[in-house]
């Protein structure tokens, strides 16, 4: 029979536990045989007051653990006795011995476990879809990580991803792996884009990103799901899904270019100029100094720059003599806007222009943006308001509606913006104009002069894909017929060759 209990006078830590022996054949009487086993003396004279107290305590899994450490020691102990390998007291130092081993062998095997455990655990969290994406921003920012070609990430792509970032956080269970990637999951993806009032463009932008991170892991050996990298499909944008992207003509632009400003607004359509006159993106544009104007071998002037988003060199020859004007006119010492500055800047002066324009009155349907689109059922909800009679529940709310009830009655508001008979909205030109608009009107431009071949035209632009490159024209379909329809009459006009 043996039984177990603590000795020591300590109320507090861990001590190890003892057993006492009682044996008639052979007669044995041993009082402090040490087990091996260590255990916390609150717990153990907590669940030992009672039968009841044991019982409950060895129902839990910490309780269920130190029972079979105890029932181990009894075992081994009447295996000793069976096996005829104590023979008195005298071979106390035999059972502890082998209960030493016991602990030993507990040791190995609890350690095994643990090992297992926390194996099983940084290979779940090796394959988190966040914990990738974390190790993946951090290479991309400091470096570590690059392109296929040695090149690193570019601060617009590095901005991208961490914008993705902010969504993939959000979107993803804690600890859901690659494996748990399936069609279903990309569906409530897109989904959950969907609900947050992004753009059809901006959701599949994400869709691309997060397509480029389950590739980017097969690549290291993270992701073995071959279902991951099927399920991601961007969805054709219609007309409606997008906003309209208009190009300024060469009458508009003359009429911009010689319009009065003072000199605050002269500042901004000199910079949109500069954008247009050299068919780059505002990171670009917004940036030149006079280190950028340079004169080729052969006397050609030109503008040479690395693009900022792609990392091309590209030269492009200077072919309006506005250019050099603007230049000249600051020392190529540019005026420094944000894009903000830029975009609501120019938005003022097209809408001045266009009370002697009246082609920048023209009324394009377009997609609203997510600020626009919260702003619309922020206005409807205080017109709901309104006539109910209810009270503002503050001044910053009585404000709001008043300014955008303005903006409403200036812009045909049903309920913020014109709509037209079908329910889109419609916007004037002017509204439209952006600083990308200035790279959206050159390239078209260039292209309706008919002198550059696609190849010629991406060499100044700097587009490596013909595909991305054409998204850039933006030739209405009447105008391009009208193209077409003027070549096929000049082609009648040039007479044909007889046969001989």
């Amino acid at each position: 029979m043996a039984k177990f209990f603590l000795r020591t006078q300590k109320q507090e830590g861990t001590a190890t536990l003892y057993i006492t022996i009682q044996k008639r054949v052979p007669k044995v009487s041993l009082r402090f045989v040490s087990t091996g086993i260590e255990v916390d003396i609150q717990t153990w004279n907590r669940v030992n007051r009672n039968i009841q107290s044991w019982s409950r305590y060895t129902a839990t899994k910490e309780g269920e653990e130190l029972q079979r450490k105890m029932s181990l020691v009894i075992q081994t102990v009447d295996s000793l006795f069976n096996e005829g390998l104590i023979g008195g007291n005298e071979d106390k130092d035999v059972i502890e011995d082998a209960l030493r081993d016991i602990s030993t062998v507990e040791a190995h095997r609890i350690k095994s476990e643990l090992q297992q455990i926390r194996k099983a655990e940084e290979e779940r969290r090796r394959q988190s879809i966040v914990h990738f994406y974390e190790y993946f921003m951090e290479g991309i920012t400091n470096g570590t990580i690059r392109h296929g070609d040695g090149k690193r990430y570019k601060e617009g792509t590095i901005y991208g991803w961490k914008t993705f970032g902010v969504l993939l956080h959000e979107y993803c269970p804690d600890g859901a792996t690659f494996n748990d990637i399936t069609k279903a999951f990309a569906d409530g993806f897109h989904r959950f884009l969907e609900d947050k009032g992004f753009m059809l463009l901006t959701v599949n932008n994400n869709i691309c990103h997060f397509k480029r991170l389950c590739n980017l892991a097969a690549e290291e050996g993270i992701n073995s799901n071959a279902v991951s990298l099927k399920v991601w499909k961007k969805r054709t944008a219609k007309a409606e899904d997008k906003r309209a992207e208009i190009y300024l003509t060469d009458v508009e632009l003359d009429a911009l270019y010689n319009m009065k400003l003072d000199s605050h607004q002269s500042a901004i359509r000199d910079v949109f100029f500069i954008g247009y006159l050299s068919g780059q993106r505002f990171s670009d544009y917004s940036d030149y100094s006079i280190d950028n104007f340079k004169k080729t071998e052969k006397g050609i002037d030109v503008i040479g720059l690395i693009q900022k988003k792609t990392g091309n060199y590209v030269e492009v020859p200077i072919w309006d003599v506005r250019l050099t004007e603007i230049a000249r006119k600051y020392a190529y010492v540019f005026p420094k806007l944000t894009n903000l500055q830029l975009n609501h800047g120019i938005r003022d002066i097209m809408k001045a222009l266009s009370e002697s324009v009246p082609s920048l009155r023209e009324k394009f349907t377009t997609a609203l943006s997510l600020p626009e689109r919260k702003a619309e059922l922020l206005y409807q909800r205080l017109c709901d308001k309104k006539a109910s009679g209810a009270k503002w529940e503050d001044l910053s709310e009585k404000r709001a509606y008043f300014r955008l009830k303005k903006y409403a009655t200036e812009h045909n508001g049903k309920p913020l913006w014109e709509r037209n008979s079908i329910g889109q909205v419609v916007r004037p030109k002017y509204e439209l104009v952006s600083s990308h608009t200035a790279r959206r009107s050159s390239i078209t431009n260039l292209y309706k002069t008919g002198l550059l071949s696609y190849k010629e035209m991406m060499s100044i632009s700097g587009h490596k894909d013909e595909k991305v490159f054409e998204e850039y024209i933006k030739v209405g379909v009447t105008e391009q017929a009208e193209r077409v329809g003027e070549k096929l009459i000049k082609a009648k006009e040039i007479p044909m060759k007889k046969a001989e």
